[in-house]
């Protein structure tokens, strides 16, 4: 029997449209079988075992097989992509059973390698009785066909080097192909190349990992780097000559130590090949193979990490292979590419993934589609437009269920093995939903993933005093839902820009369904099928686990601020699942969604939604599985973590600013002391009698329970023996990282909470929230999440974000709830405010003829929503259950709907465009409606436009002369009928134009302390009409000449029947009526109709607060370090732009720095914030520093965004000013320097501002510094520094650095060297000694940075920094003042003497003797010379283009 199994191909080329169907044939002797297809993948993987039938017959020498790589096409003839032969040589003379063939390159149809390649494992039986053929044994080689390569290219399929790795046990290890016959033995030239790529699940906590790789006495190590999974991608080149015999018995030796641990067993695990091993393989090469790590004292203690590498043996001659570009890490099989050492042994496990069935599975298909299936042999349903399967991927393999036809809520009830080997370094399964389709490829519909990490224990998580451990257990879950997330739900038949994120590529921006799943695992033993279904009994079983319970989740929006411009108004939209979402049609409708507001300009930068005093609500009741105890269990943990993280940052803080010892221990003993308490007190549920209870609810009890008590005796033993505050905080944070481990739930069914901010009808931007942290748990308060109840700030997100944050959509701050049903009456505990409910609709009249009526509406019905779209009447109208009117019908207008264009602006300019036309050639006249704006819509003249109340003019009207236009401001366009208007604009008048226009303008400023027309409340119409000159969005108060169109707000209030209390919110379920003349329509509409209004219809709610509490604002921005450079002289010129709620101001300019001080305070007068002022002091809204660099030529960029909490301060009589802290700034998610600011949110008393702190003193006319008592103490030093030269400039901009000088800049205060004339006669500079005198803070965490930078000075004037060095810490330079010389000496000596040898030398002759004068120095100075010289050049050498070498001569 010979059986060829078919694993996988890689690199097949791409078709013009989309991605080959690759399917295998393999041909031997006339007999042909092939594999299935695999649909839409260039790297595909079929794992299939192909038979053939020897009949009696053995293999003899010339024995072969086809291999045939073909494109599967539904109708027609396959399309060939590669082929490839493989000599059977090997299997006929019996020298081995297996023959492995990994990596055989595929030829094209002209014999040409195109890159593909596919990897098998042929096995042969030989037929009883069959003899081996004498003639057919090899001495010492494989010879075999090659399949069309020569030796050492690569494609030798008779060399299986991949699979068989040296020692590994269960293997006899087969004699390999020698390619060393043409090699002279006499000592060569050779260069082994290592590149370490990644590793992976090395061992430990916070460890910082480094490879050291050895070859031939020569050692090279990688960068240091972070975490468990590190990414290294380093290569290594070392040149040898030697003998090859020499050289192939030589190691190449891998070794992985933890950086920072100082104790002997900082090695983590070794790996070692021989390089005649690598020489063997093909091309004298392993590519990308993963490694497996061991202890080199105790191989039986198992693997300890794995790392991926790629090693290359190059010769004289020798051109190594090229890496191709990194695949998908989930599809990187694993099996084949893993080498072990000898005395290792991996575990086969069976991971047997039940797949039960998925529930809100999107729409992903049109009904044309299902038109175009239905005539190729499908069945047309329109229902359910979506065919629906699951794949799985791990470790290289991939299995598929069935699919399920035109079904959103699939059931497929089978269960996959897979075969993989354990422990295996691939620490997560893919889960993918796809959409089946016939004519094109499948489409993703969501990705989740199982992290095998999360869900098993290797049991040395948790370590007692003995070392023993015995938490371990084999990977495990469910029977759970997972939730699946990705791109918006809403069907479009046009190509979905966020489709990648249904790969699992970036954090989902929609809920996309839920899979039901079960992982169990299975040691030895292989299944008899990959894919089975599953028993009834067990189906039975997991419907305990589908259980439902009602949950109510209510959210209140505070605030919307940080809006980049005003556009469309704006909703909110809030879900859970389905529920809520007002677009899908598979739910009740709900009060999901708040009103529709006009963004209105906050006086500075921002636009906000004016809400006031009427917050928005909505209210969401959704059903999901009780679980509860897990929540409960992870709230609790997270409660003491984020206490302890807490504690340990105000520790840290101490220690930086070095405060006394007894504030050191004080705050110590309150960090061990809480910790101890919460440990004690707040113990994590029982599961006992909890529903839904899995094995991992209990294997991850216990291990929670286990860490918990480990983390508790490690309190106390500290508590007993602790003697240094400072060496505690390495244990400190390794008890913070152990916890923020366990605060994890895999098994987390309860989707999270989607807030979408639409414009229009279009959703722009979006933010998730884990519904674990704002649910209410009766379990006890702590169990409660993190914003239970709570207003949070929340920054939204553009889905898929290529800027990765640059810009913030809106600020929200929103106060959620979310709990059970039967536990809704514990809302009103948390509610603020008067909840009120009302039903809303829109009275619509257009003018005609002078006359207002409904005769112009077009397709607006004379009664509809606010879009306009749907119509209704207030005779169909019907409250919910458990709800009644209350009063009857009245008039309402939307304040926030009908904002001013000047709404919030200090200063604006009326604008109206002069409209003529003519004949070509003629007069030019007034056109026929001669006053329009920028859209050519009919606007008041000039002489109409009254100047608003509480505004004054500031010049009379003017034509704009800053545009393209000509001398008296006209621009002149061509109409093109149909058009009635001209579609562009040229400065220059020609005989054929017909039309021109100028823009008019007025300039004009409000009055201080005046009231406008947006503050008054009562103006507007009598009759409650808003007015716009076109259908549209764009409404006012005011009636003007030009307005068409008008509509107004009718409302009515509903009333809980018998019920008290804001729960009763929660009964608002489903729409409030529909228009029962809809159905009467058209057939073809209907339907469409019926569901648009079906969910159009749903009660508006609101919060109303009595009335503002006033507060005042103080940042304190001072200073900032490290900032990016953005200007071409390899600086910025930075300012802050701060945001607080509706309110922003801006900091003035520093020019030309990276590390600016601003030293400023921004007064932010009258904050005026709603709501209960305790409940702000536990979660004030954050204060947002964005700082800009300012460009004087293009817009503005940014640097980054930081944000900081302000101190509230409740009264008057609280003392303490806040402290200035570093926080860190931000920039496309990574770090972009830090920001030194500090900010206090002051109550005010009602009409008393004299309780109010001082102003601070000015600088200027109207810039506040930083006041006394929040300013660093500052005390005059001086900086020496002592500057030789500079040697081993580079090349910058291409050009040589020919005339260099220093620069010294610290605190606002510089000194520069004079220029070397010339680099190579003489590279000194000629005064060393630069002395500065500067202002700077007592304490070191408050000090600015040194700066050196290094200048060129070019010819035309140019003055480029070539090079540049920041120093950060100071405190290691300073020295005592009153200390004697002779002391300073002796102690730079000392040290000198114990440093380190070191490359470059510093000789300071006797000439210099007058910088150690005998006497004490009256001031502090900083010596950068000696040892503090020595530290100050390794910095700068391993800067780029900066100061390299300094010495003296």
């Amino acid at each position: 029997m010979l059986r060829v199994a078919v694993e996988s191909a890689a690199g097949l080329p791409k078709k013009k449209l989309g991605s080959p169907d690759p399917v295998v044939s393999v041909v031997f002797k006339d007999e042909k079988k092939k594999t299935k297809s695999i649909s839409n993948e260039v790297n595909p993987v079929w794992n299939e075992t192909l038979e053939f039938d020897l009949k009696g017959v053995p293999l003899d020498s010339s024995s072969y097989i086809d291999v045939l790589v073909k494109d599967y096409e539904t109708l027609g003839k396959d399309k060939l992509i590669g082929t490839a032969k493989v000599s059977l040589k090997d299997l006929a003379s019996s020298q081995v059973k297996s023959l492995p063939v990994k990596n055989l390159a595929l030829v094209d149809e002209n014999g040409k390698n195109f890159g593909g390649t596919i990897s098998m494992l042929i096995g042969y039986e030989p037929p009883a009785g069959a003899m081996t053929n004498p003639q057919d044994q090899q001495d010492g080689s494989m010879g075999g066909n090659t399949a069309g390569g020569e030796e050492g290219d690569g494609t030798d399929s008779g060399v299986p080097g991949a699979v068989t790795s040296p020692g590994e046990p269960g293997q006899k290890l087969r004699t390999r192909t020698r390619k060393r016959h043409n090699l002279a033995n006499k000592p060569q030239d050779f260069q082994i190349r290592v590149r370490v790529i990644e590793g992976r699940q090395l061992p430990g906590n916070n460890i910082k990992p480094v490879v050291k790789v050895h070859v031939c006495g020569d050692t090279h190590r990688t960068r240091i780097r972070k975490g468990n999974n590190p990414y290294f991608d380093e290569i290594f080149f070392f040149n040898v000559n030697m003998l090859p015999s020499e050289l192939f018995d030589e190691v190449v030796s891998f070794r992985v130590y933890n950086s920072s641990s100082f104790r002997s067993d900082c090695l983590m695990g070794e790996f070692k090949l021989d390089i005649g091993y690598i020489y063997d393989e093909p091309a004298h090469c392993i590519l990308k193979k993963w490694v497996l790590l061991s202890d080199p004292d105790d191989s039986s203690s198992g693997a300890k990490g794995y790392i991926k590498v790629s090693m290359f043996v190059v010769g004289a001659g020798d051109d190594p292979p090229v890496e191709r570009k990194e695949e998908d890490s989930d599809k990187d099989d694993v099996e084949s590419n893993l080498l072990l050492p000898a005395g290792v042994a991996l575990r086969w496990v069976t991971l047997k993934l039940k797949v039960f069935r998925a529930e809100d599975v999107p729409q992903m298909d049109d009904s044309i589609t299902q038109t175009l299936k239905a005539a190729f042999g499908g069945q047309e349903n329109k229902k359910n437009l979506v065919d629906p399967f699951v794949e799985a991927w791990f470790a290289g393999k991939k299995l598929c269920t069935q699919i399920i036809e035109k079904n959103a809520n699939p059931e497929w009830n089978q269960q996959l093995n897979l075969q993989v080997k354990f422990p295996s370094m691939c620490e997560r399964i893919k889960l993918t939903v796809f959409d089946w389709d016939r004519l094109s490829g499948n489409d993703a519909i969501g990705t989740t993933y199982l992290d095998l990490s999360k869900i098993a224990s290797s049991g040395g998580e948790v370590e007692g005093e003995t070392g023993e451990s015995e938490m371990g257990f084999l990977p495990t879950f469910g029977p759970c839902y997972i939730c699946l997330y990705g791109s918006q739900r809403e069907f479009s038949g046009l190509p979905d820009p966020y489709d990648d994120l249904n790969l699992g590529k970036g954090e989902g921006a929609a809920y996309r369904g839920r899979v039901l799943v079960e992982l169990s695992t299975k040691l030895d033993g292989k299944p008899d099928k990959s894919v089975e279904e599953i028993s009834s009994d067990d189906i039975l079983v997991v419907q305990k686990y589908q259980r439902r319970r009602k949950y109510c989740l209510c959210a209140v929006f505070h605030s919307a601020t940080m809006i980049q411009e005003p556009g469309e108004p704006i909703q909110f939209e809030v879900s859970i699942g389905n529920y809520g979402n007002k677009m899908d049609q598979t739910c009740k409708p709900l009060a999901s969604t708040t009103q529709y507001s006009c963004a209105v300009f906050d006086g500075n930068n921002y636009y906000y939604l004016p809400w006031g005093d009427t917050k928005p609500v909505i209210s969401v009741t959704s059903f999901w599985e009780d679980i509860s105890h897990r929540l409960d269990s992870l709230n609790i943990i997270l409660y003491i973590s984020n206490r302890l993280q807490t504690n340990l940052s105000m520790l840290k803080s101490a220690v930086l600013s070095k405060a006394t010892d007894a504030r050191l221990v004080e705050i110590w003993l309150k960090l061990i002391n809480q910790l101890m308490e919460d440990i004690s007190s707040l113990k994590i549920p029982d599961l006992e009698g909890k529903p839904n209870l899995t094995s991992l609810d209990i294997q991850i009890k216990k291990l929670r329970d286990s860490a918990l008590e480990s983390i508790m005796e490690g309190a106390k033993r500290l508590f007993e023996e602790a003697t240094d505050v400072t060496k505690c905080l390495s244990i400190i944070e390794t008890w913070l990282d152990k916890l923020l481990q366990l605060a994890e739930e895999p098994q987390n069914s309860m989707p999270d909470v989607i807030i979408w901010m639409l414009r229009g009808e279009k959703r722009v931007a979006y933010t998730r929230i884990p519904a674990y942290q704002v649910l209410h748990s009766s379990y006890c308060e702590q169990a409660c999440g993190q914003y239970c109840g709570k207003t949070q700030t929340v920054f939204m997100q553009y889905p898929m974000d290529n800027k990765k944050g640059l810009k913030i959509p809106v600020q929200i701050r929103v106060n959620m709830w979310l709990g059970l049903a039967t536990e809704e009456k514990k809302f009103n505990n948390y509610a603020e405010g008067m909840f009120n409910v009302f039903a809303e609709l829109y009275e619509n009249q257009a003018q005609v003829l002078g006359k207002w009526g409904t005769t112009g509406l077009l397709n607006r019905s004379k009664f509809s929503d606010v879009t306009g779209k749907v119509k209704l009447k207030q005779e169909y109208f019907m409250p919910p259950v458990g709800w009644e009117w209350e009063g009857d019908w009245h008039v309402e207008p939307e304040k926030t709907l009908m904002t001013e264009a000047d709404a919030g602006h200090t200063e604006f300019v009326d604008e109206v465009y002069e409209n003529e036309t003519r004949f070509p050639g003629g007069e030019w006249k007034l056109a026929a409606e001669p006053y329009t704006d920028v859209n050519g819509e009919k606007v008041q003249g000039p002489t109409e436009i009254e100047c608003p109340p509480g505004w004054k003019w500031e010049d009379n009207w003017t034509f704009d002369g800053n545009r393209a236009v000509d001398e008296k401001g006209w621009e002149y366009g061509v109409t093109i009928p149909p058009d009635d208007k001209p579609k562009s604009w040229v400065a220059a008048e020609k005989m054929y134009h017909v039309h021109r226009r100028r823009r008019m303008i007025r300039p004009r400023k409000r009055i201080p302390g005046v009231k406008t027309v947006t503050d008054k409340k009562d103006t507007g119409d009598a009759e409650g009409w808003e007015y716009s000159s076109l259908i549209g969005w764009k409404f006012h108060r005011q009636q003007r000449s030009s307005d068409t169109f008008r509509r107004r707000r009718w409302r009515r209030k509903m009333a809980p029947s018998g019920r008290v209390g804001a729960s009763a919110i929660f009964k608002l379920e489903g729409a409030l009526g529909v228009d029962m003349e809809s159905k009467v329509e058209e057939k073809g509409t209907k339907a469409e109709a019926s569901v648009q209004q079906f969910g159009a219809n749903r009660p508006t709610v609101s919060c109303t607060f009595d009335g503002p509490n006033a507060y005042h604002l103080r940042v304190y921005v001072y200073q900032a370090r490290n900032l990016s450079a953005l200007d071409k002289d390899s600086f910025s010129d930075p300012y802050v732009h701060v945001s607080f709620l509706h309110h922003s101001q801006t900091t003035e300019t520093i020019p030309s720095t990276l590390n600016p001080t601003w030293d400023q305070t921004l007064i932010f007068k009258n904050v005026e914030i709603y709501g209960d002022p305790q409940s702000l002091a536990q979660n004030p809204p954050r204060v947002v520093m964005e700082i800009f660099d300012s460009d004087q030529v293009g817009k503005d960029e940014m640097l980054g965004r930081s944000t900081c909490v302000p101190l509230v301060k409740l009264t008057s009589g609280v003392d303490g000013s806040p402290k200035l802290l570093w926080e860190p700034v931000m920039h496309k998610n990574a770090p972009a320097g830090e920001v030194l600011v500090a900010a206090e949110l002051i109550l005010k008393t009602k009409g008393n501002d004299t309780e109010l702190p001082l102003a601070p003193a000015k600088r200027g006319e109207k810039l506040y510094m930083v006041p006394q008592g929040v300013r660093p103490v500052v005390q005059l030093t001086a900086i020496e520094v002592l500057a030789w030269g500079l040697r081993n400039m580079k090349t910058y901009q291409l050009a040589p650095v020919t005339s260099p000088s220093l620069v010294v800049e610290c605190g606002g205060e510089r000194v520069l060297t004079a220029v070397i004339k010339n680099m190579k006669k003489c590279p000194n500079f000629q005064g060393n000694v630069l002395f500065l005198k500067v202002l700077l803070p007592k304490e070191e965490i408050y000090a600015p940075p040194i700066v050196l930078k290094v200048i060129d000075h070019r010819p035309f004037g140019r003055k480029p920094v070539v090079g540049q060095c920041t120093i950060s810490s100071l405190e290691e330079f300073r020295c005592d003042p009153y200390a004697t010389v002779a002391e300073v000496a002796m102690s730079s000596k000392m040290s000198l003497m114990a440093a380190g040898p070191r490359d470059l030398h510093v000789n300071i002759d006797d000439g210099r003797q007058h910088l150690l004068e005998a006497q004490p120095y009256r001031r502090k100075r900083l010596l950068i010379g000696g040892v503090s010289f020595m530290l100050l050049l390794e910095r700068v050498r391993n800067a780029a283009h900066t100061l390299t070498k300094v010495m003296t001569h």
